[in-house]
């Protein structure tokens, strides 16, 4: 029996069906493939780009708050300081040379007329600071710069200082939480760099402040010489021996509250003169003020 003409044969290879499909077709299938996987390259890249940019504002944002807190906070403490708390530029701790905070101009090998800008960190302490305004070589700088009210521990700041030659004596005073101490001849000092720089140096040069325990022995004893002392208001009581002529360690502030110039109140300005020692020192009450009796003792003063 004679086969069909349409009959496939038995031995004949069956193409698979996936093979069937056309080049043009699969091509067409690998294009749109590639482009979805750009799509989400360039979406990936995009969505990199924005969380970049949201955090660098936010740490801008926060480094623009840092460095304004400084000098709101300082014109806060430094209400009642006088002629050091005048508003100065805030400072942001870039822009001087990292120091520490027990750092000193004497550390700095300067010359007299030298400008040094500092950087002190946040978070600092206390350090030993002598003088007021104008301050000793070895004053901690940073510390100095919290009493000057021009940056705080809390969130440091930059400094600028200026060196200067050695005074025969350094006041002492109590300001935004730094109580310094007077001394007597210092061969080198140093002082802020501040719009008002030169109106606080002649108001420091022209009267020392000092605090109501500091006595006239901080200074060079030389008979006749007078010096004149600013003593700050709420005194407190301090020992003096004599009465109008008073032994050289009594306290300056206290003598002249005795003497009648001013109360421990109000405080106020005093000038002494250095004088020879007396034999003998009588004490009295005088205006609030007792002071106390005392032997012989070699250097005396008296409240001009």
């Amino acid at each position: 029996m004679k086969k069909s003409s349409n009959s496939i044969s038995s031995n004949s290879y069956v193409t698979p069906t996936y093979q069937s499909t056309p080049e043009p077709q699969r091509r067409e299938s690998l294009f749109r493939l590639e482009r979805r996987i750009v799509r989400g390259c360039v979406v990936l890249l995009l969505a990199a780009i924005a969380l970049g940019n949201v955090g660098c504002s936010k740490l801008k944002n926060e480094n623009s708050t840092a460095n304004t807190g400084s000098h709101t906070n300082t014109a806060t403490d430094n209400s009642n300081t006088g002629p050091s708390s005048s508003p100065v530029p805030p400072s942001a701790a870039s822009e001087g040379t990292p120091t520490t905070w027990e750092a000193n101009a004497t550390s700095l090998n300067g010359k007299d007329g030298q400008t040094f800008t500092l950087a002190c960190s946040p978070g600092g302490t206390a350090h030993s600071v002598w003088g007021s305004d104008i301050y000793t070589a070895d004053s901690s700088i940073c510390t100095a710069g919290v009493h000057s009210g021009l940056i705080t521990f809390q969130q440091g700041g930059a400094v600028t200082i200026e060196l200067r030659t050695g005074r025969t004596i350094y006041g002492s005073s109590e300001r935004n939480g730094v109580t310094t101490s007077a001394y007597g001849p210092y061969q080198h000092s140093y002082v802020f760099k501040t719009p008002d720089t030169e109106a606080v140096v002649r108001e420091a040069e022209d009267q020392t402040p000092v605090l109501w325990n500091t006595s006239a022995a901080l200074v060079t004893f030389e008979v006749g010489k007078s010096y004149k002392f600013k003593c700050p208001s709420d005194g407190k009581e301090s020992s003096v021996w004599g009465t109008d002529i008073y032994t050289a360690d009594s306290s300056i502030c206290n003598a002249a509250a005795h003497a009648g110039k001013f109360t421990r109140e109000s405080g106020g300005s005093v000038t002494i003169e250095l004088r020879p020692g007396e034999s003998s020192y009588k004490g009295t009450t005088r205006n609030g003020i007792r002071t106390n009796d005392y032997g012989k003792y070699g250097q005396s003063f008296v409240v001009k």
